[in-house]
């Protein structure tokens, strides 16, 4: 049956986005209309994931599980459903949809009505306004407002550092709507500091005059300042009678006692007022200052428009009017993912909903329904509220279902899981095993060296057959995750990070971009790398006037010209995302803040990320490490008080002020619990994120799953899949492609992967001589003396701030050596790839020299020499490991005869080992 207002409480894995399509489709076979029905999600990826999952669906309907699923729902016979598919899809396909992200959605309104925010609408969005650019401007107003003293007595009188402050003015910002009602009033704070320190100077005449004080109680009544006084340990007490004063207690001694700590409380408050005061002063000096920026630059923040779009929805006089135009053209939502909804979102949609359950208005037939899980509620810092689930539920009297199977992970991290959860999470309904779902393994393991115990955690699943990019190892913090990542690029294993997947740091990209630059700045340290980047030749480049020329024609050129399309995503990635640019200046002093990611089939390696962002996501193999530092106490200068999903109140964080001010330890009570849920959660997401295997590393003390109680050991059994294709199915693919083909590839030069070796064992002269040799070696353009000048050179370019004259003497003298080596130029008589990435059971390797000999001509097979450059002799074992692996990568790629050679290019001698 089809129930128009319906709410499911989705836990990890259980099918939320196919109950979305269910309900989606379900609306289209009842007859609404597409472009009536608004879905609006949290993340490009899963609007995008929505509208193909929709597709595919009505194309392969009756070989899904949706069919059986829309049959309830809608209570339509599976025969009509088969018999109007192809209606439905065509009308799905050409009609104007709405599935799409909350700030899309919000974007779409601010374009509508942008004339009310004095705003042109072809303004752009990113998910920051530029910061440089907001601070000068803002500095500016500051002055010309005559607030700079506010500025630099807010700083100096609350230790703030000047970015905390701005920080806190884009918080107050962001919760205008939430504060509004709480009014700030500039209080002089020092009468208190007085009446505190005559009432504590009378407690100490007191005691000073008892002659059975002690030295300690003496002590305790020597205060010098406001500051020392509130540090005694006594303050926060009921009473003074205990051992310390009890000699020399009397009535009098408490009541002093009762006005001091008034004193205090009073003194808190009004510094606190004066505190939100000029906060409020330079709120509004921030928010003139943003649209002063966007009105200039006609570019805005996510924030920011959604803060547009409620002051026009709900400030201006006709906004009736407004939500009048944007009802006739959404009869039915759906909204994905409703605990990460902030206060504001759910402000601007609340009358859209309330039309839609009220069963009034323009359509009597709407409907509503939202997903989420409020154990997911991970995202309070950026203005979620875990009780808005519940308020909206009650609020429009949804009916809720929940979903409790778990089609996700694997029995045994879904036991895990139950267990460690549902004594500890509020409300907590355990999940069950999906049909089929019998093994998986979980293992809690103890280390106090987290990154160790992690690299061995991934060796070991790589060396059982593991796919590398099947990996995730979550981390609590990007400064840990950085550690990691070079913990796993020391011992050879690929590594993708939120930065590696950026288009802007693909190598492709890059090298366009080097190029850019050259014809731009005329500089030619730009040109010397756009040609490292592209692994050719250097040589003159033509000129181009960015006046005459436009830029998309110009990035297509180089792209041609120089043949860099070789199946590689990115460029047609990078192509699209020049439209937002409308001269050479904007890109090349703005692509950084470009923030696309690159096409996933370029990137292959173990993910490392934080808890934060793997939410949405999973794996086939979950690595959670501890924390590697101690987590820093609470530094939030704000505490924020809510009663359901109202802000009842706002309070600045003072030390020890919670021993006597009830209403501030009330409100710090409640964060706490908040604070402890946020843990909870994060790691109930973590955890959630497995689909077979599960690895826990902790330490023994400051660990992050202290509040799990956690029992070391491990059970079921690890089982690795070695790949999603099977052998028969394997044999079936190549006979329908052929066999497979070798190409070329180019993903980097040896700097890339050159520090991957030891890096800990080998200090940073060693590591910077060897990367400048093997540049020097890779930009030869023929392996005799004439090439060692201009290579000489190209090296210097990119890395002679790096080294000594001696040293840069040395690696002349050892290439020198080498093309004069008899054996090394007979090895590289043939066709020559330098710096060639082969892709070999899913990982990545780099080979300094591929050579395809022609020293046999009448062999049915072409033969090979692998050489590999080394400066020292450590390492040795290594080195072998390392060449054979390249031996056999090449003999079951090209199925030729193939040779690997170690060439040591030592200090007054060549050394070339066979392997």
């Amino acid at each position: 049956m089809f129930i128009n207002n319906l709410a499911y409480e989705a836990s990890a894995g259980s099918g939320k986005t196919f109950m979305l399509v269910v309900r989606y489709l379900s609306l289209l076979f009842k007859g609404a209309e597409p472009s009536k029905i608004l879905a609006l999600t949290f993340t490009n990826k899963a609007a995008n994931e929505m509208q193909e999952r929709i597709v595919q669906t009505l194309e392969e309907l009756e070989h899904r599980g949706e069919l059986d699923e829309i049959v309830k729902v809608t209570e339509l016979s599976r025969d009509y459903l088969l018999q109007n598919r192809q209606r439905v899809l065509n009308e799905f396909l050409n009609s104007h949809t709405k599935i799409m992200t909350i700030d899309s959605f919000f974007t779409q309104i601010l374009r509508k009505f942008s004339l009310y925010a004095s705003l042109m609408p072809d303004f752009s969005t990113s998910s920051s306004q530029h910061e440089l650019k907001l601070l000068s401007r803002f500095l500016k107003e500051v002055s010309v407002a005559g607030k700079k003293e506010t500025l630099i007595l807010l700083s100096l009188a609350f230790n703030k550092r000047f970015t905390d402050i701005f920080s806190l003015l884009d918080e107050f910002y962001i919760k205008f709507k939430e504060i509004k009602h709480i009014k700030f009033k500039k209080q002089n704070y020092r009468v208190f500091e007085e009446e505190a320190l005559s009432s504590m100077a009378e407690l100490k005449k007191i005691i000073s005059s008892c002659k059975a004080a002690s030295k300690t109680a003496l002590k305790s009544v020597e205060v010098q300042n406001y500051e020392e006084l509130c540090a005694k340990a006594w303050i926060g007490r009921e009473t003074l009678n205990y051992n310390t004063f009890s000699k020399c207690f009397t009535s009098e001694i408490d009541h002093l006692l009762t006005k001091i700590q008034e004193a205090i409380r009073e003194h808190n408050r009004a510094k606190e007022q004066n505190f939100f005061y000029a906060i409020k002063e330079l709120v509004d000096i921030y928010t003139k200052s943003k649209k002063a920026l966007y009105m200039d630059d006609s570019e805005l923040s996510f924030s920011d428009v959604t803060y547009l779009v409620y002051e026009i929805l709900n400030l201006i006089e006709d906004s009736h009017f407004l939500y009048f135009r944007l009802d006739a053209q959404i009869e039915h939502m759906l909204l994905d993912e409703f605990q990460d909804t902030s206060i504001l979102q759910y402000e601007i949609l609340k009358p859209l909903i309330d039309e839609i359950t009220s069963g009034k208005g323009i359509f009597d037939n709407g409907s509503f329904f939202f997903v989420g899980d409020v154990k997911q509620s991970i995202y309070r810092f950026r203005g979620g509220v875990s009780a808005l689930f519940d308020a909206v539920r009650r609020e429009n009297d949804t009916h809720v279902e929940k979903l409790l199977i778990n089609y996700r992970s694997q029995k045994e991290v879904v036991a895990f899981v139950n267990e460690l959860f549902e004594k500890r999470i509020k409300n907590y309904t355990p999940q069950l095993v999906r049909e089929g779902a019998k093994g998986g393994y979980v293992e809690v393991v103890q280390n106090d060296d987290p990154l160790e115990e992690v690299v061995i955690r991934v060796q070991k699943l790589l060396s059982i057959g593991a796919n590398s990019s099947e990996i995730a190892v979550l981390c609590a913090t990007n400064s840990d995750g950085q550690a990691l990542k070079e913990a796993l690029l020391a011992k050879n294993i690929e590594v993708i990070t939120e930065t590696t997947t950026k288009l802007i740091n693909q190598k492709s990209i890059k090298a366009v971009l080097e190029y850019l630059k050259y014809l731009y700045f005329d500089e030619d340290i730009y040109l010397q790398n756009f040609f490292a980047l592209v692994s050719q030749k250097v040589r003159p480049l033509k000129k181009v006037d960015f006046n005459e020329a436009k830029l998309l024609d110009v990035v297509k050129n180089i792209i041609d010209e120089f043949r860099l399309f070789s199946d590689d995503f990115n460029y047609v990635r990078f192509l699209n995302a020049l439209s937002k640019y409308s001269d050479i200046e904007s890109l090349l002093f703005e692509y950084e803040r470009l923030d696309l990611s690159a096409a996933a089939s370029q990137l292959s390696g173990v993910r490392v990320l934080t808890v934060h962002k793997s939410k949405g996501l999973e794996f086939t193999h979950v690595i959670v490490m501890d924390r590697l530092k101690k987590a820093p106490p609470a530094r939030d200068a704000i505490i924020y008080e809510y009663e359901g999903i109202s802000l009842k109140n706002i309070y600045l964080r003072i030390k020890g002020r919670e021993s006597i001010d009830k209403n501030y330890e009330n409100a710090l009570k409640k964060e706490k619990l908040l604070v402890h849920e946020d843990s909870l959660n994060a790691l109930y997401v973590a955890f959630t994120r497995a689909r077979e295997n599960l690895f826990i590393v902790t330490k023994s003390k400051d660990s992050m799953f202290a509040i799990l109680d956690l029992k070391i050991g491990c059970s079921g059994s690890l089982d690795i899949q070695k790949s999603h294709i099977r052998e028969h199915d394997f044999a079936k693919l190549q006979a329908e492609t052929g066999a497979l083909e070798y190409k070329e590839l180019y993903y980097g030069t040896q700097n890339d992967i050159l520090a991957l070796e030891k890096a800990q064992d080998e200090d940073i002269k060693s590591i910077n001589f060897g990367i400048a040799m093997h540049y020097m070696l890779e930009m030869l353009g023929s392996f005799d003396a004439q090439s060692i000048s201009l290579a000489k050179e190209m090296m210097l370019n990119k890395y002679g701030a790096f080294l000594e004259d001696e040293e840069i003497e040395d690696i002349e003298n050892r290439v020198s050596m080498l093309l004069k080596n008899k054996t090394f130029l007979s090895l590289v008589k043939g066709e020559c790839y330098k710096e060639k990435a082969i892709r070999y059971k899913n990982n990545l390797r780099y080979i300094d020299l591929l050579v395809k000999s022609n020293s046999v001509k009448e062999s049915l097979f072409e033969r090979w020499n692998i050489i590999d450059y080394k400066s020292a002799l450590s390492y040795v074992d290594e080195h072998k490991k390392q060449v054979n692996y390249y031996v056999n990568a090449i003999k079951e790629i090209t199925g030729d005869e193939v040779d690997g050679y170690i060439c040591y290019l030592l200090q007054g001698s060549i050394k070339i080992v066979k392997i």
